[in-house]
């Protein structure tokens, strides 16, 4: 019976070994817990950066809109938009019409046609005539 007391004495831990132990064990799960909590924290932080930029960047596309539709709203949107999409323009003002010579005659066409028709006149002879009525 000798020996097995020895080796139960052996075992047995003293009252500070034991709350060392349970302090280590409690001081390792309180790390994990805040390096977890850090690690949340970061997370949060990033998030939160993402969304201020969108925050930033949706609050910048609404002040545009904002203006765009106060520029549509306004009398010169309208004015532009008569001008440049319906041709309008105001009573006093003068309107200048571009017209194009018309497209040189292919030479596929039989000389009969080609005798019957003017010779070409220069552009300059066909822009005159059409600005100052001619004398024919």
């Amino acid at each position: 019976m000798n020996n097995s007391q020895k080796s139960k004495n052996k075992m047995r831990l003293t009252l500070s070994q034991t709350l060392t132990i349970i302090g280590i064990v409690i001081s390792i799960w309180f790390l994990s817990e805040f390096s977890d909590m850090m690690q949340t924290s970061q997370t949060i932080r990033t998030q939160e950066k993402q969304l201020l930029a969108t925050v930033t960047a949706l609050n910048n596309q609404q002040y545009h809109l904002r203006m765009t539709q106060d520029y549509i709203s306004s009398d010169a949107y309208v004015e532009r938009a008569l001008r440049t999409e319906l041709k309008y323009g105001l009573p006093n003002e003068t309107h200048i019409v571009i017209i194009t010579p018309v497209a040189p005659i292919s030479n596929t066409m039989s000389s009969n046609m080609a005798d019957s028709l003017e010779p070409e006149k220069p552009y300059w002879m066909v822009w005159k005539d059409l600005f100052f009525a001619p004398n024919d």
